[in-house]
């Protein structure tokens, strides 16, 4: 009879997965920044005709953080005066998993941006723009501030956690979300705001804190999430 909890064994093969995947995957970013970053955004400065640039630069808008986190705010208090006080939801899910999906965006937004905050100013890495106006390629010093800036992209960051967040919620959007946060990515790319593992990075710190702080918030035995913040830590 299986219980459903992992043996020690099927833990150790689990985290030696992971171990090996991320290495694969920090082996390729790196490759990535030492071999494609730089020649593919020498190219798109010279072949990106301007038009197609334009088009580019207000997908990328599409990254802005503010937006989602007021929308998230705003669904959030609302969910939760709604269960308080007993109204009836205008959507078929409710206030409770409104509540929760609302706060499982802000929570992805505030945790990936603390991440990416911290990597921009410990990693320091100049922009395109430093390359393309003055030859600088590489990492400034610790929080050097602007152009040194460009690790990870928070763009990308935005967008991808907003596709996250809904793909996890109503599996059916999943590809019209992740293809339009996909946009955004390679907006910041073709736009020469960001290289291309500045944005890969974005996204995989968006993926990963939405897949690993999901199930603590969506799931119904928690109940933390429908009470108000400053309520969060009481006991059931």
């Amino acid at each position: 009879m299986t219980t459903g909890v992992p043996t020690p064994s099927q833990r150790t093969s689990r985290l030696a997965r992971g171990a090996t995947g991320a290495l694969a995957l920090a082996l390729l970013l790196l490759a990535c920044a030492i071999w494609l970053d730089r020649p593919l955004s020498l190219w798109l400065n010279v072949n990106v005709p301007p038009a197609l640039d334009k088009a580019f630069d207000r997908i990328g808008n599409l990254g802005d953080a503010g937006l989602y986190v007021a929308v998230g705010l705003i669904c959030y208090i609302w969910a939760l005066n709604g269960l308080a006080r007993g109204w009836s939801c205008p959507f078929k899910s409710g206030f409770d998993r409104m509540a929760r999906g609302s706060l499982l965006l802000l929570a992805t937004m505030t945790v990936g941006g603390i991440i990416t905050w911290l990597l921009k100013r410990l990693v320091s890495r100049a922009r395109p723009e430093a390359l393309l106006d003055h030859g600088i390629y590489g990492l400034g010093q610790v929080f050097a501030g602007k152009p040194y800036d460009s690790f990870p992209s928070s763009h990308t960051l935005a967008a991808f956690a907003v596709a996250s967040v809904i793909a996890i919620l109503s599996p059916r959007w999943r590809w019209p979300v992740m293809t339009l946060a996909v946009l955004v990515a390679a907006s910041r790319v073709i736009n020469r705001d960001h290289f291309l593992s500045d944005v890969c990075v974005g996204a995989l710190i968006a993926i990963c804190c939405a897949v690993l702080l999901a199930p603590r918030i969506l799931d119904t035995r928690y109940h933390w999430p429908l009470r108000a913040p400053w309520r969060w830590w009481k006991a059931s």
